[in-house]
């Protein structure tokens, strides 16, 4: 698995948009190998978000 289509399923699944044939390509990626390069990819994307929308606030604020 490479890492950049990892982060192109993470992020297309995030923001809601995608091709079906690339949804149905990662389900089969994730059944063959295993579903934690998803997950991890996913928490460390939503991680980042948190932290870009906490400091973007706390910088307006100031």
């Amino acid at each position: 698995m490479k890492l950049g289509q990892l982060f192109k399923a993470a992020a297309s699944a995030m923001i809601g948009v995608g091709k079906k044939e690339d949804l149905i390509k990662d389900f089969e990626r994730s059944e063959k190998h295993s579903p934690w390069p998803y997950i991890i990819v996913g928490l460390g994307m939503t991680l980042f978000f948190i932290i870009v929308v906490f400091t973007a606030v706390k910088l307006a604020l100031n």
